[in-house]
């Protein structure tokens, strides 16, 4: 049971497919994440994807952070694609409301020290995170953009 959100022009086949309008057949659920609680039941679903998604909401990080603990069933799996605080491109969505850094996430993981020191009494929480990985994807087009365009 994966849940693919804010799939854009990038379904995946065997995941329910989801975004914010119906632009295309292969989005099966429509909903606006900025609305809470969404629309998933507690311990749902295997994996959640967000590729892309997640810098575009109002919500502070906790806030979603929590919703995706909640629709995940325990064990389950958060796979995040975020905008890095380094790479320029990352400013120019005007619709990005903020961007990360690879130890972002470690506030949320008990085992880093990010998450003693600060993590641990930000939030009025207790959904902690194993993060597993944090790091560069580096065969994402968009970051090479002025190279794509010139052979266009």
């Amino acid at each position: 049971m994966i849940l693919n959100l804010g799939c854009g022009d990038r379904p995946i086949a065997g995941a329910t497919n989801h975004d914010r309008v119906k632009h295309s057949p292969w989005v099966e659920v429509v909903w606006d994440l900025e609305e809470l609680p969404w629309p998933w039941i507690d311990d749902e679903w295997d994996e959640v994807l967000a590729y892309d998604v997640m810098e575009h909401l109002h919500h502070e990080v906790n806030v979603w952070l929590d919703e995706c603990w909640r629709i995940l069933k325990p064990g389950g799996k958060l796979s995040l694609r975020l905008p890095a605080f380094d790479n320029h491109l990352s400013y120019r969505d005007p619709t990005h409301r903020r961007v990360f850094h690879p130890e972002s996430f470690f506030y949320w993981d008990p085992s880093h020290h990010l998450w003693e020191h600060f993590g641990r009494y930000y939030w009025d929480t207790k959904c902690w995170w194993d993060v597993t990985y944090a790091g560069r994807e580096s065969d994402d087009l968009r970051f090479d953009l002025f190279k794509r365009q010139a052979s266009s």
